[in-house]
C-alpha cells in the first residue's frame, strides 16, 4: 500500500527559523509522522536565517520559476535539505532576506507570494501530496487557491487540505489589494468569503476553504466557539464550520528537551536522580548573579504580551502591589523573553527593585531557556488564553512545577495537585486576576517550604508524563486518512 503523502507548510520551522511555538511544532510533528510511515515533506520561506543552517551549494535544486502577483511577476529559487525531514526552501531575497520574519508593511504581498509559490511548486517536483497541511494565517490562502484557481489541473484534483490555527488572535487582515495579489475578483470581498472587519482575512480563507480545521488542543477548539476566545470568528466556527473543526494536543521534541542528555545545562539528571536538579539551580545562580540563599526560584520563559497574563502583575492584592506581595515570600524570579515595550520596561523595573533576587533577560536564547527550565522550582504561565502552550510541557519535563491559568492547552496538560491522592502535576487557577495568581504561587510556595515530599511528588509526576509527539502524530495520521477518504 503506498504511503500517504503530506506537504507540511509553515512559515517557521525549527531549526531553520523561529519566532514561537509554531516553529517547534513544524520541526517536530513532521519528523514523528515520518517515523510512523508517512511520506512527509516540509516547505517554508528561505529567510536570511536559513543560510546559517544549511549548506547552500549542496542544497540548491537548480529549480527556478515565476509567480504572478497581480501585475507583478516574482522569481523563486528552490533549495532542498533532507538532513532531518525533506524540506523545500522557497527563496526570494526581496521578500525574505530581512532581519525578522514578520511585522513588515508588505506582509500581505510577502505571504501571498509564498502561498502562490507553494501551490506552483507542486507542478515542478516529483511529489504530489494527498494532504497539504497549512499553518496559521500566512498559509491561509493555499486551500482557496487549490480549490478555486487550480481545479482545472488534474494534479490538484485529489489534494485535500488541513488548516491548523495556532493562535486565532493573528488573522492576517489586509486591504482590498490582497485580492489582486491572490488573483481573486471582487466577489471574494463578501462576509461569506474573505471579508472580515472591513478587510480581507488570510486566516478566514483557510477556515472556509480547507477540508478540515484543526487547532492545537481540544479545549481551545471548544473555546474558539465562544465570544471570549473566538476573536470575532466564533459565530463562523460555532454555526457554520463546527462540523469540520477539531483539536489535537501539541507535543514537544523529547529528544531535544531531555534533562538526562541536554548539553546546555550544568548537570544532567532524570526522575531517578532528581536531586541533581539542585546543582543546576545553584550553578545558574552563580553564573547570573542571583543570591544563593535556598529560596524558591520562579521561572518565566515567554513572549512578553498581554496574552501571557503579565498584566496581572500590575494588580493590587490585599492592598499591596502584586510584586511587593510576591517578593514578601522567600522567592526569586528569572524572566527570559521579549515583547511589548510596556512589559519589557516593567521587568527592567523589577530587576532594579529586587537586585540579586531577580534575573531579567530581554532576549530569546535557547540554551539559556533550557538552563532556566533545569534551574527553577516553579514555572509561571498565567495566560489570558493559551491555544496549547509548550512552555509548561518543557517545564514539567525538567521537574519545574507549573502554576498556570486553566485555559486552552494549559487546562489539557496541567492537573492540579491533590494532596490526598498524590495525583497532579502543578497548580491551577481559573479567574483571571492577580489575586488568584498570587494565591496559587503562595500555595506552591507553601508546598515547597512546608511539604517538600509533596513538592517532590509533583515534580516526579510531571517528569514521568508522556509529552512526545507519538500519540498526537497518530491522531494527525488518522485525520489525514479520514479526510483523504
Amino acid at each position: 500500500m503506498p504511503k500517504l503523502k503530506c506537504l507540511f507548510v509553515s512559515t517557521e520551522v525549527v531549526p531553520y527559523a523561529k519566532t514561537g511555538g509554531l516553529a517547534d511544532v513544524a520541526g517536530a510533528l513532521p519528523k514523528e509522522l515520518v517515523k510512523q510511515g508517512l511520506d512527509v515533506r516540509v516547505v517554508m520561506p528561505y529567510y536570511r536565517q536559513v543560510k546559517e543552517k544549511i549548506n547552500e551549494s549542496e542544497c540548491n535544486l537548480n529549480l527556478w520559476y515565476t509567480v504572478d502577483l497581480g501585475w507583478r511577476t516574482q522569481g523563486v529559487d528552490v533549495y532542498y535539505d533532507d538532513s532531518i525531514v525533506p524540506t523545500y526552501f522557497l527563496k526570494n531575497d526581496h521578500y525574505f532576506h530581512r532581519d525578522v520574519l514578520y511585522g513588515y508593511d508588505d506582509d500581505c504581498e510577502r505571504f501571498a507570494f509564498f502561498c502562490r509559490a507553494v501551490v506552483e511548486l507542486i507542478t515542478r517536483i516529483d511529489f504530489v501530496p494527498d494532504i497539504i497541511h497549512c499553518n496559521d494565517w500566512q498559509t491561509g490562502p493555499i486551500p482557496l487557491l487549490i480549490r478555486d484557481q487550480y481545479y482545472w489541473d488534474t494534479k490538484y484534483h485529489n489534494i485535500k487540505t488541513v488548516f491548523t490555527i495556532h493562535n486565532m488572535k493573528y488573522q492576517g487582515i489586509f486591504g482590498e489589494e490582497a485580492l489582486d495579489l491572490l488573483g481573486l475578483n471582487g466577489g471574494y470581498s463578501n462576509s461569506d468569503k474573505l471579508e472580515f472587519n472591513g478587510g480581507i482575512s488570510f486566516l478566514k480563507a483557510g477556515l472556509i476553504y480547507a477540508d478540515h480545521i484543526n487547532t492545537v488542543s481540544p479545549t481551545y477548539a471548544e473555546e474558539l466557539k465562544t465570544q471570549q476566545y473566538g476573536c470575532g470568528m466564533d459565530s463562523l466556527i460555532r454555526e457554520s464550520l463546527y462540523w469540520k473543526t477539531s483539536g489535537i494536543l501539541n507535543g514537544i521534541d523529547t529528544d531535544k528537551y531531555d534533562p538526562a542528555t541536554d548539553r546546555h545545562i550544568y548537570k544532567n539528571y532524570s526522575a531517578k536522580t532528581l536531586e541533581d536538579k539542585a546543582i543546576n539551580k545553584s550553578e545558574f545562580r552563580k553564573e547570573y548573579g542571583l543570591k544563593d540563599d535556598g529560596s524558591m526560584l520562579i521561572g518565566i520563559i515567554s513572549r512578553l504580551t498581554d496574552q501571557k497574563g503579565f498584566d496581572l502583575m500590575k494588580h493590587v492584592v490585599d492592598h499591596q502591589w502584586f510584586m511587593d506581595k510576591l517578593m514578601s515570600l522567600n522567592v526569586q524570579f528569572v524572566v527570559l523573553g521579549t515583547g511589548e515595550y510596556e512589559y519589557e520596561n516593567m521587568f527592567k523595573h523589577f530587576k532594579h527593585l529586587y537586585g540579586d533576587r531577580a534575573g531579567v533577560f530581554l532576549d530569546f536564547n535557547e540554551g539559556l531557556a533550557q538552563k532556566i527550565y533545569a534551574a527553577c522550582d516553579v514555572f509561571l504561565m498565567p495566560s489570558e488564553f493559551e491555544p496549547c502552550g509548550l512552555g509548561q510541557l518543557m517545564a514539567m519535563r525538567y521537574g519545574a512545577v507549573p502554576v498556570v491559568r486553566q485555559t486552552g492547552g494549559l487546562k489539557d496538560t496541567v492537573i492540579h495537585y491533590n494532596y490526598m491522592t498524590k495525583e497532579g502535576t502543578g497548580f491551577e487557577f481559573t479567574d483571571y486576576s492577580g489575586y488568584w495568581l498570587f494565591r496559587k504561587i503562595e500555595e506552591a510556595y507553601d508546598c515547597y517550604v512546608n511539604r517538600p515530599k509533596d513538592f517532590h511528588k509533583i515534580q516526579l509526576n510531571g517528569m514521568t508524563k508522556q509529552y512526545g509527539w507519538a500519540e498526537s502524530a497518530t491522531k494527525y495520521a488518522d485525520l489525514y486518512k479520514l479526510i483523504k477518504g
